[in-house]
């Protein structure tokens, strides 16, 4: 496998320096997202995953992280949160010198799951610290590359956190 073809085995950004952790351990975030799905479906549930391009934190306007996806998975979480309210998540958290989540949002009443793969580095866990004391909550601003977007704010960010 040449260096170009491993770059590409992950997400766009892992090939721009966020780091050997991103390539080596995305694949495995994406599978557990989609056997997480699966487990909500078998349950009767409907599923939407999302497969972020990008994953980055901002601390100016849309403050939290910040989450391109493909057009096709954005115009269905814009339809999808139009129509329910996620009101619970999950978050699944590990850690290997980035911490990577899996964040399970949830709209009981519709029987819907969205499922979002996201990470940070190190230093970016204070910012995030901060940015839910600020706040009081967290936030994921999914966004298409027009620039429009989804806010899902998080009222528990103690899981997206590391302990």
């Amino acid at each position: 496998m040449t260096e170009e073809s491993e770059q590409t085995d992950g997400p766009a950004f892992a090939g721009l320096g966020a780091g050997a952790a991103i390539r080596e351990h995305w694949n495995d975030l994406v599978d557990d997202m989609e056997t997480t799905a699966a487990e909500f479906r078998e349950a009767g549930w409907e599923t939407l995953e999302l497969h972020p391009g990008d994953v980055t934190v901002v601390t100016r306007s849309n403050r939290g992280f910040d989450v391109l996806v493909p057009d096709d998975e954005f115009e269905r979480l814009r339809e999808w949160v139009a129509d329910a309210d996620f009101t619970d998540h999950d978050v699944y958290r590990a850690e290997a010198g980035i911490t990577f989540l899996m964040v399970v949002l949830k709209a009981p009443d519709a029987e819907r799951a969205i499922c979002c793969p996201l990470y940070y580095g190190d230093d970016d866990a204070d910012t995030l610290r901060d940015l839910a004391a600020a706040d009081g909550a967290l936030w994921t601003h999914v966004r298409r590359l027009s620039e429009e977007y989804v806010h899902l704010r998080h009222d528990d960010p103690e899981p997206f956190l590391p302990e």
